[in-house]
Parts: C-alpha cells; sequence; structure tokens
C-alpha cells in the first residue's frame, strides 16, 4: 500500500513528466493517464506501470516502422 509521502511523491513526479511532455509540444497519451490513475490506486506498482507504458509505445512504433 502507497503511504502518503509516496502518493505525493508519484504525483510530483507524473506532474513533472506531463509539463516535460507538453513543453515539448507534445500531449499525454491515454495510455499514461491510465497507468497513473492505477498507480496512485495502488492497483499496480510502479515498476509495473513503466513497463506497461514502455510497452505501449514499442507496439506503437513497431506499427509505424
Amino acid at each position: 500500500m502507497l503511504t502518503a509521502d509516496e502518493k505525493e511523491k508519484f504525483e510530483r513526479g507524473f506532474a513533472e513528466a506531463e509539463a516535460s511532455v507538453r513543453l515539448e509540444g507534445l500531449t499525454p497519451t491515454e495510455n499514461f493517464f491510465t497507468v497513473k490513475a492505477r498507480i496512485l490506486a495502488d492497483e499496480i506498482t510502479f515498476e509495473q506501470g513503466h513497463e506497461e507504458i514502455l510497452a505501449f509505445h514499442r507496439r506503437k512504433n513497431a506499427a509505424v516502422a
């Protein structure tokens, strides 16, 4: 279970990641927001979410190549 401090740390990290993506002129994917919500709801670990996001982008990039 996430502690209040861990949840706050993750929320700040997600906000920074989203801001970084937007500063690059991009929009975070729906997958990002879904994984973020699942991590903050303590349904999956950060590591699991990270892997899900990487797998999503690998599939998406493979489809373009």
